[in-house]
């Protein structure tokens, strides 16, 4: 696994970039752009993006200016209409995760197949390596270009009701799902009732009743207090979760080689970050939530077996549907 320095100076190197984008004396466009993200300015993509817009700004000498808006702000809360609004240019940047942006390439969501990675560390070399070229090569297609990855997390589940130790344990429960096959029939399969709905939307849902639960990682089951109504996480790192650092192609084309070079550069660095950021927190986050009186579940490794086992059909069919170039692709089996 290549530190961030090695990382950085392979991707220099592979880019044949100019050697005057490490000169002092590099003056770069005076830019204005619009970067948006789906999660909450609490939420450790929305902070990586501000962290990310910081770095640039310092790096052009105040020449590049990118203003965050979290929580989809620039198009109203809705998260595919989010996406579009980067292919088509209305949104310049953006961290977006893989999942949502599937709506452009449905084969995107092999990324999100039940227990495809058994670590953050497995999940990462994919993406620096062949899963990452096959996720950019896709959405490059859709008029999309991406500098990179960081962990969204392994998706937990929460809910009211009660706790989640067996596949019957979900019979009837009505789950809030980003959307997608690879999520909505993996509920379906244990007899639960999985409801496709917006982000934005979903603290008021879970307040109000109108779900019993939702699945995501527990950075974001902190920063969207979610635990304030929901009592119950089970801990099953079931699913897992990215989000792409992207620009509008047609933004990014424009660039010239030096601006790119610094953009992809703090990319990589951010991107660095915001994993370590991850990875590092998933403990703080489960002794605040420990001590809030939230009761954490961690499954057996016979108990997680048992769910497993109910997943021969629907694994067959995810795999036919997101096909053998993107399974082979992100390593999956």
């Amino acid at each position: 696994m290549l530190n961030r320095k090695s990382l950085v100076a392979s991707l220099v190197a592979g880019l044949m970039l100019p050697a005057s984008l490490f000169a002092a004396d590099v003056e770069y466009p005076k830019l204005s752009l619009k970067m948006s993200t789906t999660v909450g300015e609490q939420s450790n993509a929305a902070q990586m993006a501000q962290a990310y817009a910081d770095a640039v700004k310092e790096a052009s000498d105040g020449r590049i200016k990118i203003r965050v808006f979290p929580s989809d702000q620039l198009s109203g809360g809705n998260m595919s209409k989010g996406v579009e609004m980067i292919r088509s240019g209305a949104i310049d940047l953006a961290y977006e995760p893989v999942d949502v942006m599937a709506v452009l390439d449905q084969r995107l969501l092999a990324l999100s197949i039940p227990w495809a990675f058994d670590n953050y560390q497995a999940a990462e070399d994919s993406l620096l390596g062949e899963g990452g070229d096959f996720i950019k090569a896709a959405l490059r297609e859709q008029g999309i270009e991406a500098l990179g990855f960081i962990h969204n997390g392994f998706r937990q589940l929460t809910n009211s009701k009660r706790e989640i130790r067996t596949p019957a344990d979900l019979k009837a429960m009505k789950l809030r799902v980003p959307g997608g096959d690879v999520f909505v029939n993996f509920f379906r399969v244990f007899g639960a009732d999985p409801v496709a709905m917006s982000f934005s939307e979903l603290f008021t849902a879970l307040q109000q009743g109108t779900v019993d639960g939702q699945e995501n990682g527990f950075d974001l089951i902190t920063a969207n207090k979610f635990y304030e109504v929901q009592p119950y996480i089970t801990a099953w790192n079931y699913s897992y979760g990215s989000f792409a650092l992207v620009f509008n192609k047609k933004t990014w084309d424009g660039f010239d080689e030096n601006t790119q070079a610094l953009l992809q550069e703090k990319a990589m660095e951010i991107n660095a970050m915001g994993n370590q950021r991850v990875v590092e927190g998933e403990a703080e986050k489960r002794e605040f939530l420990t001590e809030y009186g939230v009761k954490i579940t961690d499954l057996t490794p016979e108990e997680l077996q048992a769910f497993k086992d109910m997943l021969g059909e629907y694994y067959t069919g995810v795999k036919a549907t997101y096909g053998e170039e993107a399974t082979s692709a992100l390593g999956i089996k």
